[in-house]
């Protein structure tokens, strides 16, 4: 035994005038009475009581000194050898992935996961005063929410913070972490509060193993206790697999998506399927699975401008969170597009039934006299994303995508350079092509994709030399007919084939051949996916989300760049974040929970601001407020069977839980001091039969 604070002992000292004043007699006073005859039997009485007289006072000093005694050791707080080595070292693992947020029957209403709450705070009660205990929450990734420590109020609210995520359940790692920090305790115990639905074949063996004995040390390696507390008994689920959003192969402006559903449960399921558009019912089909059965659909038909799509199961089971998913449907922008020609109205015909095409047409006197010199790539306002030249050279070339069709031969020398334009590629146009007919072209490349080029009739094309850098898509023999130019700031294809004079807008291939070279010059062939699943990190390039319009912060010396902006995000129930805009890209992990979050750029100003602004009068309002939205599901089969792992039934029925009482749960010296209240309440009565007496 040890005490805490040693010097406490020299309190002692106070028995000295304790036994001092026992010692210690007064005086009698003397006083003449008038007989004796009562007084000899008074004395008679009291030598047969004296020695229990003597007893009773010796009583009375041994139990104000035991009182000392047991106030001393107290005040010393003493240490015992055997106390200490049986202190505990727990590590709490609070299993917060979807799964948990089922429903019981028998729970009033409760959440596995509030369940598991309440059995690790009646753990956190039943620990003894020299026992210590960590909490980590756990769904794919582990969080240690507090360190060890026996402050019971702090692990309280450790464990009220662990909130409910959608995320998927990989115990695995939690373990590791737990059984690595208990590595290092003497009397390490883990408790895991879990439905153990999903436990992989390595956990499992961990689970099993036994601790090895150290054979080159004397004293074996202490075993790790392992309490696997089970929650929930429920497996009667349906749930959404998988919710995903695609182009459609037939129509350019629809998408198509795939929705499928499993029946975790071991009875017959019979619900609807409920597809929302911007919250409007959109479609409803039954469906019937039998136990155990999956089934996927395709919908279509959906709305050119995009939205939020939901999907729905209407049904009554304990996890509602895989009853609900969500896609988003990214509007398709039109594609700005500029021809420049004299007339060519198989080339018009092709752009125009493109319905993603916003086409443009302008003779050569037209583009010359309102387009150039001011910007090769815009016309007044409005921008062009593609710009395509018919049988004409521009007198110069800005930055942007282009696309030649037999242009005539220009003298480099001659040709103007206007202000902030730039000279036109280098390629060399030289003689005619005899019997020209495409011998080779690139199968593989986007441009000539799903095209047959055989036997296409050419009446006039030219021999051309194209740029080093440049590569060849096609070929008549052995001089190129079509061929790409990519730099920096620039794309050009060159086509060295006059159209009108060949019977390829005849073909089915002349129309593919135009689209594959919009979407080339686009740089993407699919609609982009802004979906996740609950968990992973959300990776978005800033340029792409749109800005909100707030013109009334705004100065006559603010630009752009100068103005400092947030990324504002909003998440399921309303949930907000604001983070500062740092470089290109924004990461943002904190997508537990499914639904949609919506990515907006404020001013900086704007994010402290509480004060609502009124909604500006244009009718470009709400184009210029709306925000990148992701999709963020669950869509997990094996998160759907909600019912525990088989393999580790045995392993919860071994498992001892924690009694919420035991022994010596209080220092020894608050033992003492209850000691010592019980002596001097005894004392006090001895002392009052005393006075009495």
């Amino acid at each position: 035994m040890n005490f805490l604070s040693p010097t406490s002992l020299l309190l002692f000292g106070l028995a000295i005038p304790i036994v001092a004043l026992y010692i210690l007699r007064l005086r009698r006073r003397r006083e003449p009475v008038s007989t004796l005859m009562f007084w000899e039997e008074l004395f008679r009485e009291r030598q047969t009581t004296s020695l229990f007289q003597r007893l009773k006072h010796l009583l009375s000093l041994l139990l104000q000194l035991l009182f000392l005694t047991l106030l001393v050791l107290s005040i010393a707080r003493p240490q015992f050898a055997f106390i200490t080595k049986s202190a505990r070292q727990l590590v709490l693992i609070i299993d917060q992935s979807a799964s948990m947020n089922a429903i019981e029957a028998d729970t009033d209403g409760r959440t596995r996961l509030e369940v598991a709450k309440e059995s690790a705070l009646r753990s956190v009660d039943g620990l003894r005063f020299m026992d210590e205990m960590t909490v980590i929450s756990s769904h794919t990734r582990p969080i240690i929410h507090i360190p060890f420590t026996n402050h019971q109020k702090s692990l309280r609210e450790a464990i009220h913070a662990i909130q409910p995520t959608d995320i998927s359940t990989n115990l695995e790692p939690a373990y590791d972490l737990a059984d690595a920090i208990a590595q290092t305790k003497p009397n390490p115990e883990i408790v895991i509060f879990s439905d153990f639905q999903s436990v992989s074949e390595e956990l499992l063996a961990k689970l099993k193993s036994k601790p090895e004995q150290d054979t080159d040390t004397e004293a074996p390696d202490h075993a790790i206790k392992r309490h696997l507390i089970r929650i929930g008994k429920a497996n009667d689920n349906v749930g959404i697999t998988k919710f995903r959003v695609r182009k459609s192969l037939v129509n350019a402006f629809d998408y198509q998506t795939l929705l499928r559903v499993v029946n975790a449960s071991e009875e017959e399921k019979k619900f609807n399927v409920e597809l929302y558009f911007d919250e409007n019912l959109f479609d409803v089909r039954p469906y019937t699975l039998a136990p155990g059965e999956s089934k996927s659909e395709i919908f279509s038909n959906f709305a050119f401008e995009g939205g939020k799509l939901k999907a729905v199961l209407d049904i009554q089971d304990p996890l509602v969170s895989d009853n609900i998913a969500y896609a988003t449907l990214p509007k398709r922008d039109l594609i700005p597009v500029l021809l420049v020609t004299a007339e060519n109205p198989f080339l018009q015909k092709a752009l125009a039934v493109d319905e993603q095409i916003q086409l443009t047409v302008l003779t050569p006197t037209e583009y010359e006299t309102d387009v150039f010199p001011e910007n090769a790539n815009s016309q007044g306002n409005k921008n062009y994303q593609v710009v395509i030249f018919d049988r004409y050279s521009p007198p110069s070339l800005g930055d942007g995508n282009y696309m030649f069709i037999y242009p005539p031969a220009v003298d480099s020398s001659e040709t103007p350079n206007g202000q902030g334009s730039k000279p036109l590629l280098q390629w060399d146009i030289g003689a005619a092509l005899e019997t020209p007919i495409i011998t080779d072209w690139e199968r593989t490349h986007p441009i000539l994709q799903h095209v047959h080029l055989e036997n296409v009739q050419i009446g006039t094309a030219y021999q051309v030399t194209p740029p080093s850098t440049a590569q060849v898509l096609a070929r008549s023999f052995e001089s190129p007919v079509l061929f790409i130019d990519v730099n920096p700031n620039r794309k050009v294809v060159f086509a060295a084939i006059n159209i009108l004079e060949s019977d390829l807008p005849l073909r089915i291939a002349f129309p593919v051949i135009i689209a594959n070279t919009i979407q080339w010059f686009q740089q993407r062939s699919e609609i982009l996916e802004y979906h996740l699943h609950t968990g992973e990190v959300l990776k978005q390039q800033i340029e792409s989300i749109k800005a909100i319009s707030q013109p009334e912060l705004k100065t006559e010396t603010d630009s752009p760049e100068s103005t400092p902006k947030v990324v504002k995000i909003t998440g399921p129930e309303d949930q907000t974040w604001e983070l500062p805009v740092e470089g290109d890209a924004l990461l943002f992990e904190q997508t537990q929970r499914a639904g949609f979050y919506e990515l907006k750029i404020a001013a900086a100003a704007d994010s402290t601001s509480e004060v609502a602004q009124p909604p500006p009068e244009t009718s470009d309002a709400t184009e210029d407020n709306s925000g990148t939205i992701w999709a963020v599901n669950l869509a997990d089969a094996t998160e759907s069977h909600i019912g525990a792992d088989p393999a580790v039934e045995e392993l919860t029925k071994e498992s001892i839980a924690q009694s919420s009482a035991a022994l010596l749960r209080y220092p020894p010296w608050v033992y003492l001091v209850f000691l010592a209240v019980g002596l001097s309440v005894v004392e006090w009565f001895l002392y009052q039969r005393r006075r009495i007496d």
